[in-house]
């Protein structure tokens, strides 16, 4: 048995002996990335999301940290279930290494459109097995492990996130999944604040938040802000081709800048492959603000005219692969900068 595995074993309760309730971080405690989590009833538990977390620029050689699959493996045949949040990279990345550790036939609980990117991805990897996969929504109670669950709607930077309320004969807990308070969200779907009512006046054993801006100062803007914003940017780029960059699963900010484009009279091109992995996925379950069919191709961009193209490229936190960050030094063959470009940037600085 390895060393870490040992270790976790000796600090952590099995059988039934010890508090009835059991939380057991696998990795995204105190840490950008990978988060994964077993949440237990004694001894039975259920595992909620399997992310990946990113090397910083000096690790050399290593492309995705996973969690310890070692652990998890060992501890199979107590896990009943996997629940993931949302479909963001640090939640669902390393499912393709997780759910070869499990039974065959354990679970896998997610909202429609994250469950469209784990499809892909586990088809991607020759894993998929559409018997074990299973969609909910929210505010409708299944059963999972020694849990009755009930997803809630939380708003944050991507479609379908929601919050976990686990119930059982000893408590119950409230996993919050990534979230902010967004009033008025470009997709309508706002934060379920009636459902956080309840919950209150029911009672909640514990409570498990996860919010990156938590500690500043302030409310979060609202994608619809940001949308009026990048209209005004772009109507005043006249005659110049306008380069935008985001978070792939970002669909609400690709609905703002579809908009823009609708505005303003141009056309909508897509550079980095996550980009339309995201909106596919999104389109595939209704939530798409373009059909993708009626992006230009990137290698068709020469045969417009520049000032009559809108470019949305992946690469806002600089990662060393992205559209953007192999334009800028001339390692794109589908996207190549020049000094007439209006490049819109919008990022915050995550510390790893």
């Amino acid at each position: 048995m390895e060393d870490s595995v040992k270790r976790k074993m000796e600090q952590f309760y099995e059988g039934v002996d010890g508090p009835p309730l059991r939380v057991l971080p696998i990795g995204g405690l105190g840490e950008i990335g990978m988060n994964c989590m077993l949440v237990g009833n004694c001894d039975r538990y259920i595992l909620i999301d399997a992310g990946v977390m990113f090397p910083d620029y000096d690790e050399f050689g290593v492309q995705k940290i996973i969690p310890d699959t070692t652990f998890i493996k060992k501890w199979s045949h107590k896990i009943e279930a996997v629940i993931i949040t949302h479909g963001h990279e640090d939640h669902i990345g390393a499912l393709p290494w997780v759910i070869p550790a499990l039974d065959s036939t354990t679970p896998i609980f997610a909202s429609s459109f994250t469950m469209e990117l784990i499809k892909k991805r586990l088809k991607e990897f020759g894993i998929f097995l559409s018997s074990r996969l299973k969609s909910f929504r929210v505010r409708n109670r299944f059963q999972a492990g020694p849990f009755e669950v009930e997803p809630i709607r939380v708003t944050h930077s991507i479609p379908d996130c929601c919050g976990l309320v686990l119930r059982c004969g000893d408590g119950t807990i409230f996993h919050t999944g990534d979230w902010k308070i967004d009033e008025s969200p470009v997709d309508g779907r706002i934060f379920d604040r009636e459902a956080l009512e309840e919950l209150s006046k029911e009672g909640v054993t514990l409570m498990m938040s996860d919010s990156t801006n938590i500690l500043s100062p302030g409310r979060s803007t609202s994608e619809s802000v940001v949308a009026s914003s990048l209209l005004r940017h772009v109507s005043e780029a006249k005659g110049r081709r306008v380069i935008t960059t985001q978070f792939a699963s970002n669909i609400h900010r690709i609905g703002s800048i579809k908009a823009a484009a609708d505005l303003t009279g141009r056309r909508l091109v897509f550079v980095g492959m996550s980009l339309r992995t995201y909106l596919e996925a999104a389109f595939r379950d209704g939530k798409a603000p373009l059909d993708p069919s009626t992006l230009v191709k990137a290698e068709d961009m020469d045969a417009y005219d520049p000032k009559n193209l809108l470019v949305v490229t992946t690469g806002s936190q600089a990662e060393p692969r992205a559209a953007l960050n192999l334009a800028s030094y001339g390692g794109s063959h589908a996207l190549k900068l020049c000094k007439e470009d209006v490049l819109l940037y919008s990022a915050k600085v995550l510390l790893m």
